[in-house]
């Protein structure tokens, strides 16, 4: 059963003591001006750190990383390696009155047998507003109990916009503790949230993320979001999170009936950008085929990845059917699908370079670049050597060409010979003059050819030769129009004179009626 935020939060929201958080700030207050960063740490580089957090000028910027030790940083990267209770406490104090930390990140450090020393870093974190990312990457975070510790930080700093925590060890319990924390935001900042590798179900954050509509980009990698995560992430998307440009659902469990419920969701998702769905082998053929539909939809999805799952000829052809008319999808990753064999390749071939007719090839794919990460060598698919040199070339001409009307000539001019003028007489004279123009202005591209004159010539002839067939055609059709209207004419005339002696009868009728009469 899964509650409410503000339920959650009224439940089991974390109990402050002001009084003894206020007496330890109070302390550290007392003794700021006067203590001397050489009788609070050892280390030579921990002392700069902490002498540069302290001095907080006007215009520095400072990306910290608290870790277990030393490594290369970078000109505004301080790494702090914490010796005690008391460095962590007084880096902390720095750091709650800094306006320069932006970013903190806290690596590979146990927390689980330095509680002591993490809890006096915390007091002073929670009264920082200036840290706009904050990442653990690598760490126990105490089965949660660090979200806890840090929510007068949740909830006080209005700008924190990126949330990290990847590859650590926090559990389900963990996750109802983040979700309490990020429910009792003030302010709905966040636009960022990474939580990738977690082996987390993490439904109940999904439905905190209600509290911060301004989300942009969602990672939620190397999870058990699973059917219900998927319910919960549709809920999400449809009433509360409308901006979303990123959604990263990876390794995640999902099924059939997760995507049947993502699926109406994500179609009406008019930002994102981005969608993630690799390693879902839980998801058969028909959800692969139901999730195509969303490249039908008015979005602008640009990346589609959908490496190592099940998907078959028949999905891999859903595919690319709704790929036809899709003018904005430029990478799809279906590496590591090996069940789509040589037959489910070949609809991307055809939609890239539909060759039956001029048109059919005008009207291919010139918008999409990479199809999967192994298209040039093969590597990953079933394809045979012919299909991945066609493949791999049309590929390659949509993607060193943003002028799509260039690719579609090139294309044409590569698939068709000689170009059949017939269905264009529809156009009647009108189609010369562009024919003519078109061929004109493909001469002047490097990418004609030797043979373009030639095939000008052709085209001109054939047209020509029709000429007459349709002079014909044209002077029958309008003789028969000529004569249609005059035969309707000449029954509207019959009509009306065949009205008016009707008209006249029935008067003389009624004047001998009343002649009648007066007798």
């Amino acid at each position: 059963m899964h509650f409410t935020v503000e339920t959650l939060v009224q439940l089991y929201a974390p109990k402050v003591t002001p009084k003894t958080t206020n007496m330890n700030i109070q302390m550290y207050d007392a003794q700021a001006d006067t203590i001397k960063v050489d009788d609070i740490a050892s280390d030579d580089n921990n002392r700069d750190v902490l002498d540069r957090i302290k001095q907080n000028e006007e215009g520095d910027h400072y990306t910290l990383a608290i870790q277990n030790q030393h490594f290369d940083e970078g000109e505004d990267d301080l790494i702090y390696v914490p010796e005690s209770a008391k460095d962590m406490g007084w880096l902390g104090y720095f750091v709650g009155k800094s306006d320069c930390v932006e970013e903190l990140y806290i690596n590979d450090f146990d927390l689980s047998n330095d509680l002591d020393v993490v809890e006096p870093f915390i007091r002073g974190l929670n009264r920082n507003k200036s840290i706009y990312k904050l990442n653990f990457c690598h760490m126990d975070l105490l089965g949660g109990k660090i979200f806890t510790m840090l929510g007068p930080f949740f909830k006080n700093n209005d700008n924190l916009k990126v949330l990290s925590i990847e590859e650590c060890n926090w559990g389900d319990e963990g996750s109802r503790l983040l979700a309490l924390a990020l429910g009792s935001c003030k302010i709905s900042s966040l636009i960022k949230l990474f939580l990738v590798n977690n082996d987390i179900e993490g439904v109940d954050i999904v439905t905190a993320l209600s509290m911060h509509p301004n989300l942009q980009h969602i990672d939620f990698e190397g999870n058990r979001l699973g059917r219900n995560g998927c319910i919960a992430m549709a809920i999400l998307l449809e009433h509360s999170v409308t901006q979303l440009e990123v959604l990263d659902l990876g390794s995640n469990e999902l099924d059939d009936e997760g995507i049947d419920a993502l699926v109406p969701a994500l179609k009406n998702c008019s930002h994102l950008n981005i969608l993630r769905l690799f390693n879902n082998p839980s998801i058969t053929s028909k959800g692969w085929q139901h999730l195509a539909s969303i490249l039908k939809a008015p979005i602008s999805l640009l990346e589609l990845n959908l490496t190592n799952n099940n998907i078959d000829d028949k999905a891999a052809a859903e595919i690319a059917s709704s790929l036809r008319n899709n003018s904005s999808l430029i990478n799809l990753s279906l590496t590591s699908n090996y069940t789509i064999t040589e037959k489910g390749w070949e609809s991307f071939s055809t939609l890239l370079c539909d060759s039956p007719s001029v048109n059919s090839t005008f009207l291919s794919n010139h918008i999409l670049k990479t199809v999967s990460g192994g298209m040039i060598t093969g590597e990953d698919t079933n394809m045979n050597a012919d299909q991945i040199n066609r493949l791999g070339q049309l590929l390659d001409l949509n993607r060193t060409n943003d002028n799509k009307e260039e690719v579609a000539m090139v294309k044409i001019l590569t698939h068709h010979n000689d170009f059949d003028m017939m269905p264009f007489f529809e156009w009647e004279f009108k189609v010369l003059p562009l024919m003519v123009n078109w061929f004109e202005r493909a001469s002047a591209k490097p990418i004609s050819g030797p043979n373009i004159g030639p095939r000008k010539l052709s085209s001109i002839y054939q047209f020509v030769r029709g000429m007459p067939l349709l002079y014909v055609e044209t002077r029958l059709k309008k003789e028969l129009e000529d004569i249609e209207d005059e035969e309707s004419q000449m029954e509207e005339k019959f009509r009306q004179r065949k009205q008016f002696l009707r008209d006249r009868k029935h008067r003389r009728k009624t004047w001998a009626s009343a002649r009648w009469s007066i007798r």
